[in-house]
């Protein structure tokens, strides 16, 4: 090929935070998936703890910088903030997209400080997985949130917000006001999953079981799966699977909250590289976030022909209305939430071949994995075209 005809890809940045399994690094793969062949990926994110397996054999380079993970030790998130920005300042970059929250913030800060100019060919793109003032947070991070988000929009160039979905974009751009999203593009892109076919289910016991996956933390709010489980049947058990689930202290902290004789059904997975096969096995999927975006774990569960069963966060009611066998708990009675979690397991369970395929079709006419695709790439396109 003649050096005339040599054609240079783009070159995109995709910032994550947290080495471990979780939804940025998972969904950071879908985008891998989907954009490795057309532009330049690199992912830059803190020290890689299972979250970014897969990332060299998907085609993005990975580059490892210690504090860009949440911490209370000020020296590694200095160590972390003048790494990434030495990483976006020295990179020819023409896109960085900013995914994980806590080094988004970092950038954004350097931003608003005029600690940082990207070139004019750099294009800049944000994704929100979830408004950090949603009912569910913390009081004084949610009233903080709204404030630093007002400020930070107003005083950073022209970037691409990208949401989950037009009412989490309506919630932000009522809060910060159309001062603040002045010169800025909003977009909407929803989640996808795209964990394929499940292995073949094994058990076929009396025993019912359900599943939460995510990280060990305040946003998942475990505690409140566990007393639950206070008032499940017996034959009920729970298995929580996420990076810090087998941590002996997080695990005493759990039992605590169930009577001796439920103990025995809280089940600790810990992080796993794969759910399917925890998922194939599964009654139904179970999730009691305070708050979240929209969960891609909830989406595979639906992806795999499982009833899910969801907090009241901003966006459960629209999937509940999506899949054919969901409920939203109220939190107001456990034990009239159990009763209506039983009966829908036991609904499920009677006809299990039919009802998951009812899900399934369900899950593919909301959340198609191929036309998120296009979507992510159509995106691309028109703001590399910018």
């Amino acid at each position: 090929m003649a050096k005339s005809e040599i054609v240079l890809r783009p070159r995109v940045l995709l910032l994550g935070g947290d080495g471990a399994r979780s939804g940025v690094p998972r969904y950071l793969d879908q985008l891998t998936e989907t954009l490795a062949g057309e532009v330049d990926l690199t992912i830059l994110s803190d020290h890689n703890l299972g979250g970014y397996d897969n990332v060299a054999g998907a085609g993005a380079a990975h580059i490892e910088l210690e504090g860009l993970r949440n911490s209370k030790n000020p020296l590694r998130l200095w160590r972390g903030w003048t790494g990434a920005l030495r990483q976006v300042r020295e990179g020819a970059w023409d896109v960085i997209w900013l995914h994980a929250r806590l080094p988004a913030l970092m950038l954004r800060v350097a931003l608003a400080l005029r600690l940082w100019r990207p070139s004019a060919g750099t294009r800049l793109i944000l994704s929100y997985h979830g408004i950090p003032f949603d009912p569910g947070h913390r009081v004084w991070a949610a009233w903080a949130s709204r404030r630093v988000e007002r400020v930070l929009l107003r005083l950073s160039p022209p970037m691409h917000l990208v949401f989950l979905s037009s009412d989490m974009a309506s919630r932000l751009c009522a809060v910060a006001g159309p001062r603040a999203l002045q010169g800025h593009c909003v977009h909407v892109l929803p989640n996808s999953s795209n964990l394929g076919r499940l292995p073949l289910r094994v058990s076929d016991r009396d025993e019912r079981q359900l599943v939460i996956t995510g990280r060990a933390g305040y946003q998942k709010n475990y505690p409140l799966a566990a007393r639950l489980m206070n008032h499940m049947p017996a034959n009920y058990v729970l298995t929580l699977c996420g990076t810090g689930t087998d941590d002996p202290t997080f695990q005493a902290r759990i039992l605590r909250e169930v009577a001796p004789g439920t103990q025995a059904q809280i089940r600790f997975a810990g992080s796993l590289p794969d759910v399917r096969d925890v998922l194939a096995e599964a009654d139904g999927y179970l999730l009691t976030s305070r708050y979240e975006g929209v969960p891609i774990g909830a989406i595979e569960a639906f992806e795999s022909g499982l009833p899910i069963v969801l907090s009241p966060f901003e966006a459960a009611p629209e999937m509940v209305a999506a899949h054919p066998m969901a409920i939203c708990l109220s939190l107001r009675d456990l034990a009239e939430d159990a009763k209506r979690i039983t009966r829908l397991i036991e609904k499920y369970v009677q006809d299990r071949p039919r009802a998951a395929a009812r899900i399934r079709a369900a899950w593919w006419r909301k959340y198609p994995y191929g036309v998120w695709q296009v979507r992510v790439r159509r995106l691309m396109l028109e703001i590399l075209a910018d």
